[in-house]
């Protein structure tokens, strides 16, 4: 798991520069909330992450994710995972592979949308 913390185009890119072999990775926290300064196409191509969890707040004012941005990882076939949607995401890593839970399916109410 690649824990990025709000990098920004930038640091990807030194980070591709200098450690491209060692960014692969299965699950990606995405980088700065998804914002539209982060999660280049060249980054995502060097981590190839099979799972992104998505750090933001519901109605967030700065709009995170960036439509631009999930459509990058739609484009990868990564599944995207949001707090702002999901609710709080348990992340499992084992032998077995990679497992997450989400907090607002797991403790479903009545007036939470399914999908």
């Amino acid at each position: 798991m690649l824990l990025t913390g709000d990098i920004e185009r930038a640091s990807e890119a030194l980070l591709v520069e200098h450690s491209a072999l060692d960014l692969r990775s299965d699950v990606l926290l995405v980088p700065h909330h998804g914002s539209k300064t982060s999660s280049s196409a060249e980054f995502l191509a060097a981590v190839e992450p099979a799972l992104a969890v998505v750090p933001a707040g519901y109605r967030n004012r700065f709009g995170h994710p960036n439509a631009d941005v999930l459509e990058r990882y739609a484009a990868l076939r990564t599944q995207v995972l949001r707090t702002d949607r999901d609710g709080a995401i348990t992340v499992r890593l084992g032998v077995s592979g990679v497992g997450a839970t989400l907090e607002r399916e797991r403790g479903r109410r009545y007036w939470h949308p399914r999908g």
